[in-house]
């Protein structure tokens, strides 16, 4: 019970209180995220589970023979069919261009439906679709095309009547077409609509399920007979593209959530030094009467073994409300509702803590069980403990353990140490600009303010990089999802495209162009477009050449064009205009530049693609640039006029359309329910939507590492209070008003608070220099609000908080202090 009276004792001298903050604020962060990740990890099993609505898939691009699904059915497996695209639906002067998704009598096989009769109903699980003549919205349909059960809708030349609202289905992927609410409908009502023609872009899924030894005897038959534009998906494939996004996310939370612990870490043990030093009197007193260092050792040990017992249990509650509120805010985001975690999540929190006082807590104990009582009596520091060093070392290798056991990397790791390396060594170089200035020269508080600069250049160096982290990850989050989102919307051309138009059949081409042109649109030409996979060059399969997942592991859209792209820009070989010109019938085909570097392609190169199970070659007669900032149709590959003529083509056009002209794209949809439009702006305004939800997650994190600078700035100051009451002391008995002090700390926590401000906005324009250049493709810009607001902010925050935590020592009666110092 010892050690528990004295925390109780030692709790107003304020080291402990500081102690048990810093370990609470890591505890937090680490468990939040800890939770987050292991539900998001187990709604994704949950999901796995159902996810393909089968135990086998067959998807493809084209409908598949049906000499496959009578295999099937002499093996007595189970079968089932949908096919996904997207289209316009249309209900009186309500248009929205949905995903759609029609199903067999047998869907799902695996997993259940769950829809509702009318929105006050309670959802059901049902184990099959709609049936024939009536459709399933997804309830955000309903009040943007102002339906109501039993109403009718248009979808392409049918009229079908909503039956029923669609709250989950079990094999809700996350491809294109899955974005958005949806509509599901019967498989049988799909030729009546005349929305598909040959070249739309549609999925066919197949799916399969009975016993594993029939599934494996039917798909070891089936596999050597599958092309190019069908694979098999089990189980095992999951989400791996989901998985992949939140693998990255992860990794940047725990990654922001080791800075705040590591933060809070030095302020636990910059308060344990403190602590040690104040008690150290107390201990050579105890020694004196006969205690010996097992017995101290005891004491302190428990004292701050329960001390992180309490501080840990709060924040393995806080960071569990954390989460769940972060969950409830992003919850439309999920496929499934993510499942209650489990223990691993406050184990690690539990672990972080206890890292946390073994590192940077224990030491300055251990030190002070070491405390010779006669030299500590006699205030002799002549002879220090050589040894002292060694107690640095249990922090620094406490946190590496701890951050490569978070993030799972020790690249990421090395790297993470890296850039604080260079953050510290940025920190001390700004330090040393502004302590060694001529800013002294202006006398009075600011030669106060810079002289304990000065004394403390150690220190400081560390609260500037601590600021300058938090500070700098807040602003690159913010510019990122604010300043270059606008920077590259100004970047785009005037009236530069903002609609799309695609799925135009051969027999609507002339009617579309009618239509646009008579709205005297600026508008691109009309595009051919088929879907074809390229599937060998020289005759050697792409895969052996193409390693990364991309566009060439997909199916390309490609086009032919007599004229070259306005946008396009030759850089090696030659267009076919000259063969135009001539009469020659001009061949081959002209590659983008950047997908001819990753293929390794040259000009004479021989391509061979696959389109609708056929086959054809074409010469690399070309390379262009392209410019993706124009908003037109762009083909990665395109085609000499005549080349693909024997293939079904749809066409694609863009065109900019004027906000006032709104109404127009409803006259298209009546005129020809089966092209599709997408509407730019409103793709860019869900973008941001989307990026301002989960910024709020990544932000709440970032504020957490300000708020363990702030720890760090208490922390620091209450190591430095003593020699602060006495510099005050005799600044005032020499005649030095409290208001004089009082600016001079003013003055030193806002240079302090300006220099993190600076190494921030340095840092911040760096990180927006290089996604301006690798992923908005952007030309530089120069940010100089960055530059104000940097250092204002922190020029607030620092400033505040260390007049704020030092105020008490320019307070304190001067005689009262020299006494006791006395």
């Amino acid at each position: 019970m010892l050690p528990l009276k004295l925390l109780g004792r030692d709790w107003r001298g304020g080291e402990l209180a500081l102690i048990a903050t810093a370990l609470v604020l890591a505890v937090t962060c680490v468990t939040a995220i800890a939770h987050f990740s292991d539900r998001l990890t187990r709604a994704m099993y949950i999901q796995s589970q159902s996810f393909l609505a089968a135990e086998r898939v067959v998807q493809s691009s084209k409908e598949i023979p049906p000499a496959w699904l009578t295999k099937a059915d002499e093996l007595g497996l189970k079968q089932a069919q949908t096919t996904t695209f997207a289209s316009m639906l249309s209900a009186g002067d309500e248009f929205q261009f949905a995903p759609v998704k029609a199903v067999s009598d047998d869907y799902p096989l695996v997993g259940h439906l769950e829809m509702r009769a009318s929105a006050d109903d309670i959802s059901r699980e049902i184990h099959q679709g709609p049936p024939p003549g009536e459709v399933w919205l997804e309830a955000r349909l309903l009040p943007l095309m102002n339906l109501s059960i039993g109403d009718d809708l248009q979808l392409g030349d049918t009229d079908l009547r909503v039956a029923g609202i669609l709250d989950h289905e079990p094999d809700r992927g996350a491809n294109l077409f899955s974005m958005g609410a949806r509509l599901m409908m019967h498989q049988s009502d799909l030729a009546a609509t005349n929305i598909l023609q040959p070249g739309s872009r549609v999925t066919y899924r197949y799916l399969f399920a009975g016993d594993d030894s029939t599934l494996d005897q039917y798909f070891n038959w089936l596999k050597p007979q599958l092309t190019d534009h069908q694979r098999v998906i089990d189980l095992e494939e999951g989400q791996p593209r989901v998985a992949r996004t939140l693998d990255r996310a992860e990794s940047f939370l725990f990654l922001a959530a080791s800075l705040a612990v590591l933060l809070a870490s030095v302020a636990v043990g910059l308060a344990a030094r403190r602590y040690g030093l104040r008690h150290a009197n107390y201990v050579a007193v105890m020694k004196s009467l006969g205690a010996g260092k097992r017995k101290i050792l005891g004491i302190y040990i428990g004292q701050m073994t329960a001390l992180a017992l309490i501080a840990t249990a709060i924040g393995l509650a806080l960071g569990s409300l954390i989460q769940s509120q972060a969950v409830n805010l992003l919850q439309g985001f999920f496929p499934v509702t993510p499942p209650p975690s489990g223990l691993q999540p406050l184990l690690v929190g539990l672990a972080t803590g206890f890292a946390c006082v073994i590192g940077f807590a224990l030491p300055p104990l251990f030190r002070l069980a070491q405390t010779d009582p006669m030299q500590t009596l006699r205030q002799d520091w002549s002879n220090p403990d050589k040894r002292e060093w060694l107690g640095l070392i249990p922090g620094p290798l406490s946190m590496l353990l701890l951050i490569w056991w978070l993030s799972g990397s020790i690249a990421i790791t090395l790297a993470l140490l890296a850039g604080l390396g260079l953050l510290v060594a940025g920190a001390a170089l700004i330090n040393r600009l502004l302590v060694h200035g001529r800013l002294a020269s202006l006398g009075g508080s600011w030669r106060i303010a810079l002289g304990s600069l000065q004394r403390r250049a150690g220190f400081n160096t560390l609260l500037i990089a601590a600021f300058g982290t938090g500070l700098l990850a807040m602003l690159a989050m913010y510019y990122a999802r604010t300043a270059l989102i606008d920077e590259w919307q100004m970047q785009l051309p005037a009236n530069a495209p903002n609609h799309f138009l695609v799925n135009i059949a051969p027999y609507e081409l002339d009617g579309v162009k009618q239509k646009v042109e008579g709205k005297n649109l600026q508008g691109t030409e009309f595009y051919p477009m088929v879907r074809g996979r390229l599937i060998a060059v020289n005759g050697t399969p792409v895969h052996e050449r193409e390693h990364k997942t991309g566009a060439i592991r997909r199916e390309l859209n490609l086009s032919w064009t007599d004229t070259l792209p306005a946008d396009n820009k030759i850089v090696a070989g030659e267009w076919w205009s000259e063969d135009l010109n001539e009469g020659v019938s001009p061949q081959g085909v002209s590659v983008e530049v950047e997908v001819a570097a990753r293929l390794g392609l040259q000009l004479g190169d021989v391509l061979r693609f696959s389109i609708g199970g056929l086959e054809t070659e074409a010469t690399v007669t070309s390379l262009r640039t392209l410019d993706w900032n124009s908003m037109r149709p762009n083909f990665f590959m395109l085609f000499a006029p005549g080349s693909l003529d024997t293939f079904p083509a749809t066409y694609i056009q863009s065109f900019y359309l004027p906000p006032e002209d709104k109404l127009f794209v409803n006259e298209l949809v009546k005129n020809f329910p089966s092209v599709s439009i997408i509407e730019l702006d409103k793709i860019l305004e869900n973008i941001r939507e989307t990026i301002g939800q989960v910024a709020i997650a990544v932000e709440s994190v970032l504020a957490l590492m300000l708020v363990a600078g702030v720890l760090v700035l208490i922390a620091g100051v209450r190591a430095s209070i003593a020699e602060r009451l006495q510099e005050a002391a005799v600044i005032r008995t020499l005649g030095g008003r409290r208001q004089l002090l009082m600016r001079s700390l003013m003055i030193e926590f806002g240079l302090l608070g300006i220099a993190a401000g600076l190494l921030a906005a340095f840092g911040t324009e760096a990180t927006l220099a290089v996604l301006t250049q690798q992923v908005f493709e952007m030309p530089l810009n120069f940010h100089p609000g960055l530059w104000l607001l940097g250092p204002l902010v922190g020029a607030l925050l620092v400033g505040t908080a260390g007049t704020l935590a030092c105020r008490s020592a320019v307070s304190q009666p001067p005689l009262k202090v020299l006494r006791e110092l006395a």
